[in-house]
C-alpha cells in the first residue's frame, strides 16, 4: 500500500512540476509549514467566494443597471475562471511542496472546482462565440 500512495505522491509531484522531497533544502522544508498551507487555502477560498459572488450574483444584475451590456461579462468571466483556475494549481503546488498532511482531501475537492470551472470556461466560450 505505501509503495502504490508513494508512487501516486511521486505521480503528481511531476505533474506539479514540484521538486522532488529529496531534492528541497532543509531551508525550504522549514520554512514550508503547516501554517503556510492553511494560509495559501484559506487565500483560495477566500478568492473562489469573491469570484462567485461577482459571478453570480454583482456581474449579472450590476453591469445592466450601470448601462453595461450583459453580453459584456462573459470576457470578464472568462478572466475571472481563469485566474481561479491558477490560483488553484499554485495552492495544490504549495501544499505537495511542503508535504502538507491533507493534500490528497484538498485534490479532491480542488479536482471538482477544476472541473466546474473548466465546465463553466466552455460554456462561456461557446456563449462568447455566439455574440
Amino acid at each position: 500500500m505505501s509503495l502504490r500512495v508513494n508512487r501516486v505522491d511521486s505521480l503528481m509531484t511531476r505533474l506539479l512540476l514540484v521538486k522532488p522531497a529529496a531534492a528541497r533544502s532543509a531551508d525550504a522544508d522549514a520554512a514550508g509549514t503547516a501554517r503556510k498551507a492553511e494560509n495559501a487555502l484559506t487565500l483560495s477560498l477566500a478568492f473562489s467566494g469573491a469570484r462567485c459572488i461577482l459571478q453570480y450574483a454583482a456581474l449579472p444584475f450590476l453591469l445592466p443597471v450601470v448601462g453595461v451590456a450583459a453580453d459584456a461579462t462573459v470576457p470578464i468571466l472568462l478572466l475571472i475562471n481563469l485566474v481561479a483556475m491558477v490560483s488553484i494549481y499554485f495552492s495544490l503546488r504549495r501544499f505537495w511542496t511542503i508535504g502538507y498532511a491533507h493534500r490528497w482531501r484538498y485534490l479532491v475537492v480542488a479536482a471538482a472546482a477544476l472541473v466546474l470551472l473548466m465546465a463553466f470556461t466552455v460554456y462561456d466560450i461557446v456563449k462568447l462565440s455566439a455574440l
